[in-house]
């Protein structure tokens, strides 16, 4: 009906002909958390709202949505429905796709983005994690307002159809180029490594103290390294020729699935500049203490306060 026709992937369900982008586009889009918070969540919309904020997860492998945002985001389901759980985050209901009509991120537009929605109300994604033991205040955290905000969680799927994605943590910006080539400014690559695949998230090959392991890039993750197993510790982390130290915690104690292999968080990435060349299939991670070469202009300023999805002209 929708022009989508779904085929079986190792990696789950694939969508042809969903999450198009419009040739030739490209965009800038800031950063809306508080300075505090590295997550990279970005104001997005669809034809019928006002813009609402949406964190960009690479470690989740497709697009998900709030049940109370569906109206709004013109969801259908799609037929026959296509259950798979959220393996980013540890859960024990399975989500349904379904198609939306349109995806604006400020002058660019993705049609018929496909969104995955779990038939139950609360809040969603890695933001909403807790640990195994983690205690819980009244007085909630400022990561915790951030999860309650956000009502759409773009994962890999949709950013592989885009020519790069380029999360530029120092200064708080992502970039979306639909057909662009992308350059990096060579003084300021300190590694530019293959992009592998594992189940539909982009990774790369590195070693931990001489060790090899695969790491899932989690532009949601508020650690280091996680790693799988009972025990983690302190030790050297090298991708390419650049090498950091870090201080790995497991994924049980993160309250994430052990399913994975190894995850690399925002602690390490949030000091880098790091670019999905998919057209390429290359990583680049690029210094922030040498001059970056901006790759576009800014939208004009938009607001630090996220809002939940809501039509226009109608407040909450």
């Amino acid at each position: 009906m929708y022009g989508i026709t779904v085929y079986p992937d190792a990696a789950g369900p694939r969508f042809e002909f969903a999450n198009r982008p419009h040739p030739g586009q490209s965009v800038r889009r800031d950063f809306v958390t508080p300075r505090g918070l590295p997550f990279p969540v970005i104001q997005a919309q669809s034809a019928i709202t006002d813009p609402f904020p949406m964190l960009l997860d690479t470690s989740a492998r497709q697009t998900w949505a709030v049940m109370s945002a569906l109206k709004g985001l013109e969801y259908r389901l799609v037929a026959p429905p296509t259950g798979e759980y959220a393996d980013h985050v540890r859960t024990e209901i399975p989500g349904y796709a379904g198609v939306g009509n349109k995806l604006i991120m400020g002058k660019l537009h993705m049609e018929y983005p496909i969104f995955y929605v779990a038939p139950a109300a609360g809040m969603l994604g890695a933001l909403n994690r807790i640990a195994p033991g983690e205690p819980t205040s009244a007085k909630p955290t400022a990561r915790e307002k951030l999860a309650r905000k956000i009502s759409v969680v773009m994962g890999a799927a949709a950013m592989r159809n885009f020519a790069f994605v380029r999360f530029d943590f120092p200064a708080r910006a992502v970039s979306f180029s639909v057909t662009r080539v992308y350059q990096p400014s060579a003084p300021n690559v300190v590694a530019g490594l293959p992009l592998r695949d594992w189940r539909g998230r982009p990774a790369v090959a590195a070693t931990l103290d001489g060790q090899p392991l695969t790491l899932v890039l989690d532009t949601a993750g508020d650690f280091d390294l996680a790693l799988p197993g009972e025990h983690a510790a302190a030790g050297t982390l090298r991708f390419g020729d650049w090498a950091v130290d870090v201080e790995p915690r497991t994924h049980h104690e993160l309250g994430l699935p052990e399913r994975f292999p190894a995850r690399l968080g925002l602690g390490v990435l949030s000091q880098l500049a790091v670019t999905l060349d998919f057209k390429n299939n290359r990583i680049w991670f690029e210094d922030p203490n040498r001059d970056l070469v901006a790759d576009a202009a800014p939208d004009a300023a938009e607001s630090a306060n996220p809002q939940p999805i809501h039509y226009r002209g109608v407040r909450p």
